[in-house]
């Protein structure tokens, strides 16, 4: 790693310890989302019913993040003003959480797109995989689940140029994909590496998690764990993107 890159990664721990503010909305979200799932995923006794619940949860998801990604963003902006006392840092505090509203009057129909887009993206890589596995050609099944998975990973690495271009340029969602799409070539050595970096942290906190699921307390203290890197993860995508976009 160079040097921009070791000081972007210390200087994301101190944004994300100032900014865990940002992590209550996430932790609320994420209780509420799973108390809806619990609650109607066994209900669901028709093709209608599991069509509303789908939209239902499309609906929520979009919502949420396109509030929480702008209060990200006016997050890392508050974070770099300088205040005369603590009433008004407070004050300033107090103001953010009424972004999530504004974010979700502002970009609620971008995410709702591009969740849809991500959806149909994704059903087809599965469809296609299925027609390529029956076809004459029957190419190696560990192959195209290798092809998937690159795919996947391609995909993912965009999203951490798409999601900060719909958030930061206001554009419609077709030319964020355009204009992501270059950012993200162009920036392919540095960003790969924070990719890499936000993957491995993914990975390992996900086998902590499976493997300590018998021990409440300590179940208890890694959920905590990953709520703070999940915030470190994206924090350091917006603040990545602010260095060297805005």
């Amino acid at each position: 790693m160079n040097y921009s890159i070791i000081s972007l990664l210390k200087d994301n721990f101190r944004l994300t310890n100032e900014c865990i503010i940002l992590a209550a909305p996430l932790v609320l979200f994420i209780i509420l989302f799973q108390v809806y799932v619990d609650n109607f995923q066994y209900r669901l006794s028709n093709y209608a019913n599991y069509i509303s619940y789908l939209m239902v949860l499309w609906v929520c998801i979009s919502a949420f993040f396109s509030g929480w990604f702008y209060m990200i963003r006016k997050t890392i902006s508050s974070n770099k003003k300088k205040f005369l006392s603590n009433i008004d840092r407070n004050a300033e505090l107090r103001g953010l959480f009424m972004c999530l509203f504004k974010g979700i009057g502002r970009f609620f129909i971008q995410f709702l797109l591009l969740i849809a887009l991500f959806f149909i993206f994704s059903l087809l890589c599965t469809l296609a995989t299925i027609y390529l596995y029956n076809s004459p050609l029957k190419p190696d099944y560990k192959v195209l689940t290798g092809i998937t998975k690159i795919v996947q990973l391609i995909t993912l690495y965009w999203f951490i140029y798409l999601v900060p271009e719909i958030v930061y340029s206001y554009k419609n969602i077709f030319k964020c994909i355009i204009s992501s799409f270059k950012k993200a070539y162009f920036s392919l050595k540095q960003s790969l590496l924070i990719y890499v970096l936000i993957c491995l942290i993914g990975i390992v906190l996900n086998f902590v998690v499976i493997n300590i699921f018998e021990h409440p307390i300590v179940y208890f203290i890694a959920l905590l764990f990953v709520y703070y890197f999940t915030l470190y993860a994206v924090l350091l995508i917006f603040n990545n993107y602010e260095r060297n976009f805005i």
